[in-house]
């Protein structure tokens, strides 16, 4: 009885560090790597050593592009950590929100990419991100709320993409043989 406890405490201590622990593999030269990881030091320092003019202001440019590193080398939860971290301190910009988004989609985790998106709508009126929130539901297989975010998409736009009409059109006649099968 001990012993399975243990075990469903240790299996579980894993699967929970292993959820934020995205990678995939790269084609890198050993060199590549090591220019990478010698890059991404250095930013750090950068960061640790960052004196900020105005209260509340943080080295965009560095933080961008030390999430950047991470993702180079296929370490996407830490390229995912730089920004989750620098929103849970309370700062944003487009760049920051569009790049966690995009992230998140690369890990297939569509729910947290449309948050992302749907603040970049929100906060900035920026409804160009209308597509992205379609795209992000249909990767998930969310068809209603694709279309929705879609037809949205049309009105702000007047215009349409036959790419996205076949994608829904995929996921409905999905949706149709499933609920008839």
């Amino acid at each position: 009885m001990k012993i399975s406890r243990l075990f469903i405490i240790g299996f579980s201590a894993l699967l929970l560090a292993g959820c934020n622990s995205y990678k995939i593999d790269v084609d890198l030269s050993s060199d590549e790597i090591k220019n990478i990881k010698a890059d991404i030091e250095s930013l750090k320092v950068k960061l640790d050593n960052y004196v900020a003019k105005d209260e509340g202001e943080i080295a965009w440019a560095q933080t961008i592009d030390l999430a950047r590193a991470y993702k180079k080398l296929g370490e996407i939860g830490k390229a995912i950590k730089v920004y989750e971290d620098v929103l849970e301190d309370g700062h944003t910009t487009q760049s920051i929100l569009n790049n966690l988004g995009r992230l998140y989609e690369s890990t297939e985790q569509y729910d947290k990419a449309v948050v992302m998106y749907q603040r970049l709508n929100d906060e900035y009126f920026d409804h160009d991100y209308l597509y992205d929130i379609t795209w992000a539901y249909i990767k998930a297989g969310e068809r209603k709320l694709a279309e929705k975010y879609f037809n949205a998409w049309q009105l702000e736009f007047n215009k349409t993409d036959e790419q996205t009409q076949r994608a829904i059109k995929k996921l409905r006649e999905a949706e149709k043989a499933n609920a008839n099968g």
